[in-house]
């Protein structure tokens, strides 16, 4: 179902997959905030010297899903955040899901490019993360 009201992410969720078969998802804590960028098709020009007056041509070919940047607060100890960092040091694509506050989602598969706990002085420590989205994203 549609629902066309803005609303900001209070109540989602970004999930990542534990066990591959049967996919068990599990919440990453301390997350504050999701982006997804970066999706883009490759551009390929095709013109050639019999093209007319000289203007290029071109044709769409692969596809980059993008990547995906989770920022948010660093808890350690934390045994969410600390399988998310073993997964990372794995290098393998797991399947990840971002749940939104009205149930619909965003699934894909993706690899942990980086996790990285910052910690200053006068602000709680944090995190920032990017994965590298590998195939297509399935909104549901």
């Amino acid at each position: 179902m549609s629902n066309n009201t803005p609303y900001v992410g209070l109540g989602d969720q970004f999930e990542f997959a534990t066990v591959a078969s049967p996919t068990t998802y599990t919440v990453l804590n301390g997350v504050q905030s999701v982006a997804i960028s970066g999706d883009k098709v490759q551009i390929e020009k095709t013109t050639t010297m019999a093209t007319a007056n000289g203007v290029d041509t071109k044709i769409g070919s692969t596809q980059d899903p993008g990547t995906v940047d989770v920022k948010g607060l660093f808890y350690p100890g934390d045994t969410t955040q600390t399988a998310f960092e073993a997964i990372r040091l794995a290098a393998v694509a797991v399947n990840f899901k971002i749940t939104y506050g009205s149930g619909n989602s965003c699934s894909f598969s993706g690899i942990i490019e980086n996790f990285t706990p910052s910690f200053p002085l006068e602000k709680p420590a944090s995190f920032d993360a990017k994965i590298a989205i590998s195939g297509a994203k399935v909104y549901a």
